[in-house]
């Protein structure tokens, strides 16, 4: 499966600013659309992407005006867990289900980590290229007919 693929089904439009549109603007447009970047275009070039991680880091460097804030007014209450038996389908299907990127892991009420994107795609990408091998591996070594693979 090639990219184009991915994209040409998403069916939505790419969401982005202009370099000189505020930071307040760029939240709401994460939180209308349920991303987690957009890209920054100026007349009609890419010239770079504004993430979460772009936003905690601005925060961080500018936090006086956020100090007297505490978790619980930000943080999303009684959030979507997952179990340690699950399967990595099973964990894609509830992010995707639920537009999250991670899931924390409980095991009889007590957290026992937590699983991202990234560890699922990591994961895949490892038992992909495993398969891949034995694939290939077993090609490689596939009987000729000729050495008796195949009764004449």
């Amino acid at each position: 499966m090639k990219v184009r693929s991915i994209t040409k089904n998403k069916g939505k439009p790419v969401i982005g600013l202009t370099p000189t549109d505020s930071l307040d603007m760029a939240v709401s447009l994460m939180m209308e659309h349920h991303v987690g970047s957009l890209v920054v275009t100026e007349n009609e070039k890419l010239v770079g992407i504004l993430s979460e991680r772009d936003l905690l880091r601005i925060l961080h460097e500018k936090h006086a005006m956020w100090t007297p804030l505490i978790a619980s007014d930000a943080m999303t209450p009684n959030p979507i867990v997952c179990h340690p038996d699950n399967t990595l389908e099973e964990v894609m299907s509830m992010m995707v289900d639920n537009n999250i990127r991670h899931l924390p892991v409980l095991f009889e009420e007590k957290l026992e980590g937590m699983l991202s994107i990234t560890d699922i795609v990591e994961e895949l990408l490892k038992k992909a290229k495993f398969e891949n091998k034995l694939l290939k591996n077993y090609i490689q070594n596939w009987p000729d007919a000729e050495e008796g693979g195949q009764p004449e």
